[in-house]
C-alpha cells in the first residue's frame, strides 16, 4: 500500500505517487457555480466512502492509496483539496472558511471491482490522476464543494541545471518495464530523500510547498528528459524552518544562507549532490477560490 504522510506543511511521498504535469493541473474538472453537480457527474467516483471526524490528538496526516482503496487519517479539507487538485503551494489554497484547515477527518473510500480492473490497465500516472479526480468528486458530493480559479502572481523557484551539470543517475526503465516500475519518492522528514525512476516534473512536485524553501511553487526548467534514481541528504534547522514559513519575494536566494549554520540546506544539497539549483523568480499560477462548501454529515 502506498502511503502519503503530511505533517503540517511537509508532504512525504512514498511508493505509488506519480507527479502530474504542472500546466493545466488545476484547470481540470474544477466545478464552478452553478455547474458543480454536472461536473461531479462527469468525474470518476468511489463506490462507497465513509467520512467521520478524527479523534487523533496530533498533527500527523496519513494519505494511503492501494489498488482499490483511498484512506485518510487525520486529514483536513485543505489537505484533501491540495491532493485532489494537485496544488503545490499554500499560496494557491483558499484560506476561508477557517474550519477547512482546522477540522480533521478520517476517510475510507473504495472503488468498484470493475473500476479497479479497468484502472489496473492504466499507466501509473494515469491511475494517480484517476484517484485525484475521484477525490474531487468526493469533495463535491459529500462536502458540496464548488470552486473557481484565478491567476495569481507569486514568488516561485525555477529548478535549473547548475553550472557543472546534473548528477542524478538515469533510471534503468525500458518500454517493457515502465508499466511495472512505479516512480517512488520515499523519506524526507529527517533530511534524506530516496528517489527511484523519478522524473524532474515529479521531483519539482515534491519540492513545491516545502517549508524549507519558503513554501514556494517549484517550476521544472531543467529540460532533463526521462527518469532518475538518486539520494538527497540535507540538514533542516527547526528555528530557521519557522523563519522560512511563508517566505516572500524578499527572501529569495538568502534562504539558503539562513540555513548554513546548521549544515547544508536543501538548496545547497540540491546543487552539491544533484547538480541542480533553485533560482528565485515570480510567475503567475492558478489559485483556487471556494465558492461554496459545507461540513459533511456524520456516517
Amino acid at each position: 500500500m502506498s502511503e502519503l504522510k503530511r505533517s503540517k506543511n511537509t508532504l512525504l511521498i512514498a511508493a505509488g505517487l506519480v507527479a502530474l504535469a504542472a500546466q493545466g493541473a488545476l484547470g481540470q474538472a474544477i466545478a464552478t457555480t452553478p455547474q458543480a453537480q454536472l461536473a461531479a457527474a462527469q468525474l470518476p467516483a468511489f463506490e462507497v466512502a465513509s467520512i467521520r471526524l478524527s479523534n487523533a490528538d496530533n498533527d500527523l496526516r496519513n494519505f494511503m492509496i492501494s489498488a482499490t482503496r483511498f484512506r485518510v487519517e487525520n486529514g483536513t479539507v485543505t489537505a484533501l483539496i491540495r491532493f485532489a487538485y494537485n496544488i503545490k503551494s499554500d499560496d494557491q489554497l483558499p484560506k476561508e472558511p477557517r474550519w477547512i484547515g482546522v477540522d480533521k477527518f478520517d476517510i475510507d473510500a473504495k472503488i468498484a471491482d470493475s473500476q479497479g480492473e479497468a484502472m489496473n490497465k492504466l499507466a501509473p500516472d494515469q491511475k494517480f490522476e484517476q484517484y485525484r479526480m475521484m477525490v474531487q468528486s468526493l469533495l463535491m458530493d459529500r462536502f458540496k464543494l464548488e470552486v473557481s480559479r484565478q491567476m495569481k502572481e507569486i514568488p516561485v523557484y525555477a529548478l535549473t541545471v547548475a553550472k557543472n551539470g546534473p548528477k542524478p543517475t538515469m533510471a534503468k526503465v525500458t518500454p517493457q518495464t515502465q508499466m511495472q516500475r512505479m516512480p517512488t519518492l520515499t523519506g524526507g522528514s529527517r533530511g534524506e530523500l530516496r528517489a527511484g525512476a523519478v522524473s524532474m516534473a515529479m521531483f519539482t512536485d515534491w519540492l513545491s510547498g516545502r517549508d524549507d524553501i519558503g513554501g514556494r511553487v517549484v517550476i521544472d526548467e531543467t529540460a532533463l528528459p526521462g527518469s532518475y534514481d538518486f539520494l538527497l541528504s540535507w540538514t533542516l534547522d527547526e528555528a530557521h524552518k519557522a523563519t522560512l514559513n511563508g517566505a516572500g519575494a524578499s527572501q529569495g536566494e538568502s534562504s539558503a544562507n539562513a540555513l548554513e549554520s546548521s549544515g547544508p540546506s536543501i538548496l545547497t544539497a540540491l546543487q552539491e549532490q544533484l547538480g541542480l539549483k533553485l533560482e528565485s523568480t515570480k510567475a503567475k499560477v492558478e489559485a483556487l477560490v471556494i465558492d461554496h462548501i459545507e461540513k459533511p454529515s456524520a456516517n
